[in-house]
């Protein structure tokens, strides 16, 4: 009974509703016709007119205050018939109200009360919403009862969440709707089909009964029942068919519309693919073009600070960077809002907040990533680091800060901040080295080879020969433990040379001037004599068969590479100077004693 109530209490405003509508177009069709029909007669009139009239009196034509002045009083008819209307209604309420109120009095059982009541609250509620129509129509559109509502209405975060994906769920709803009604279709056909098939199974089991040992009232009974199951069966057939029509007529309805591959990305390209590419792009514009602005405004504030951002400046830096986030991210809501794409915009949404989920568990890391690019963590710019075994220059913290080595310009690094923080940095001094060596130079190893360095990396030194030949992969750490001599720096060579003890008495006085002179003669024929420093040759120390000389060239860096060569020409113009003396060069002696028996 409540329920055939309200549905006709429903069916009966959804009515007032229609009337309205159906007035407003009536009355705009009215007018219009009333318009065409005026034109005609207007233009015999002017006909007629000019032609009795000598000389034709000038036209009158309608002012633009005319016109307004009849759309205003055909408005305002308008406006009336639809208040007249809802006040009509208002009272047609109202005097149902009254009657359900009597019967409310009237009734006996606390159901009925309970369902006249409800009744009640809907009517209540038409009366209220028909008020509200009034109030709105009579203040031009504007509706004081939502400015109230929304003040009362607290923010459910939930609700809010639950509308924005509302969009998403309509559409993918809309996009199974006809697969899923398929389905729906074909189960039916499987029920249908068994219910025939028990259908038939219970009539043949009847028309196995023999029903002349029934009696009457039995065989009444009887018949009632298998007509029953007749008429299931014919009324089964018939829903078979019918859904079977129904599914035949979907299934060719999507193959009419069935759409090929190409045009769907046609489709896609041309609606929601360029939309994400706007907003994508925009976003993009946004980001660097406020990258530049900053890149700039950083530029004309720091270029007198050699680079370094004070405090107050990496502060600024942050908020600005979290500003160009959230614009870039902004401007893609923006874009998907003036393209109307709300399931655009519910996805975003969730891409948002799964973004913010996943990162709520790094929040630790990035405090401490934070603490870095503010200068305050365990790495500082401008401070010494030892990447990798090599002395490294921190020479700006950022989100991917750069790391240089004042030796070798052209070695750079780029680490992010998760991983720098794992160093420590210290100040460093003016003169203290930061590699042993560069590209280009001649280094000893403590095997005694003389190399040339080809390449320097962060992980690994390539060696060579002078020529190039023979390359050398060492790691830093191999590198480091063989203890490389950088020789491109300048660096000495020293020889040892012996004469005979029958030259004693000169050993010390003239015989190291000769040598001198004479060594030094010969390398300054030679190719890299330029690089010749200086010479020393003295009295080092007298031997058991020999009295020896240490000699020691001091070379400038350009004769690194002839290295090999100067250690062995400083024995042979030593050798040389013996023979132009005629010095014996004693070699050692090993006397054998024989034991007595």
């Amino acid at each position: 009974m409540r329920n055939t109530i309200a549905i006709s209490l429903k069916n009966r405003f959804r009515n007032i509703l229609l009337f309205l509508l159906f007035s407003g177009a009536l009355l705009l069709i009215t007018d219009s016709r009333a318009e065409n029909a005026e034109l005609p007669q207007a233009d015999n009139n002017r006909a007629t007119q000019k032609a009795t009239t000598w000389p034709p009196s000038p036209r009158h034509k309608p002012s633009r205050n005319d016109l307004q002045s009849e759309e205003q009083s055909s408005h305002e008819e308008v406006v009336f018939i639809k208040l007249n209307t809802i006040i009509n209604n208002i009272n047609v309420l109202k005097k149902e109200l009254e009657d359900k109120t009597i019967l409310l009095n009237k009734a006996k059982t606390e159901k009925e009360k309970t369902t006249i009541l409800n009744e009640i609250d809907e009517i209540n509620q038409l009366i209220k919403e028909q008020e509200n129509a009034f109030e709105v129509i009579q203040t031009g559109g504007l509706d004081l009862a939502k400015v109230e509502d929304s003040q009362d209405k607290s923010f459910d975060w939930q609700k809010n969440l639950l509308e924005i994906l509302q969009p998403i769920m309509n559409e993918l709803h809309q996009y199974t709707e006809d697969k899923r009604k398929v389905v729906q279709l074909q189960n039916k056909i499987a029920f249908y089909q068994s219910q025939i098939k028990d259908s038939n199974k219970a009539l043949e089991k009847m028309a196995r009964i023999d029903k002349a040992g029934l009696e009457q009232a039995a065989l009444d009974r009887f018949e009632k029942v298998r007509k029953k199951w007749k008429n299931l069966l014919e009324d089964s057939k018939h829903k078979l068919g019918v859904v079977k029509m129904r599914l035949d007529g979907m299934i060719a309805a999507e193959s009419e519309k069935e759409v090929s591959i190409g045009d769907h990305i046609q489709q896609f390209a041309l609606g929601r693919g360029a939309t994400i590419l706007m907003a994508v792009l925009a976003a993009v514009v946004v980001f660097f073009s406020m990258s530049l602005v900053w890149s700039a405004i950083m530029w004309l504030s720091t270029r007198n600070q050699n680079g370094k951002l004070s405090y107050f400046q990496r502060i600024t830096h942050l908020v600005y960077r979290t500003m160009m986030v959230l614009f870039s991210i902004a401007t893609i809501f923006f874009v998907l809002n003036q393209r109307n794409d709300q399931v655009l915009v519910g996805v975003a949404v969730l891409l948002l907040i799964v973004v913010i989920w996943a990162l709520k568990n790094s929040v630790p890391r990035y405090m401490n990533e934070l603490q870095t690019i503010l200068n305050a963590g365990p790495v500082r710019e401008g401070e010494r680091v030892l990447y990798n075994g090599v002395p490294m220059k921190i020479d700006r913290l950022n989100f991917f800060s750069r790391l240089t080595n004042p030796a070798m310009p052209e070695l750079k690094v780029r680490l992010p901040l998760s991983e720098l923080n794992s160093y420590v940095s210290r100040p460093y001094k003016d003169d203290e080295p930061w590699f042993p060596c560069k590209e280009g130079d001649f280094v000893l190893l403590s095997n005694g080879w003389c190399l040339k360095v080809k390449c320097i990396t962060p992980e690994h030194v390539l060696l060579t020969l002078g020529n190039g030949a023979m390359p050398q992969i060492y790691t830093i750490e191999d590198f480091m433990e063989a203890g490389p001599k950088n020789l491109s720096e300048g660096f000495i060579v020293v020889s040892v040379i012996g004469i005979d003890y029958k030259y004693q008495q000169r050993c010390t006085t003239d015989i190291p001037g000769i040598f001198r002179e004479g060594i030094r003669k010969g390398l300054l024929q030679e190719g890299y004599g330029h690089a010749l420093k200086d010479l020393l040759v003295y009295f080092n120390q007298a031997n058991s068969s020999s009295l020896d000389y240490k000699i020691i060239a001091v070379l400038d860096g350009n004769a690194a590479a002839n290295y090999n060569d100067i250690v062995r020409d400083l024995q042979r113009f030593a050798v040389d100077v013996c023979n132009q003396q005629q010095w014996n060069i004693p070699f050692n002696q090993m006397v054998v004693h024989q034991a007595e028996n």
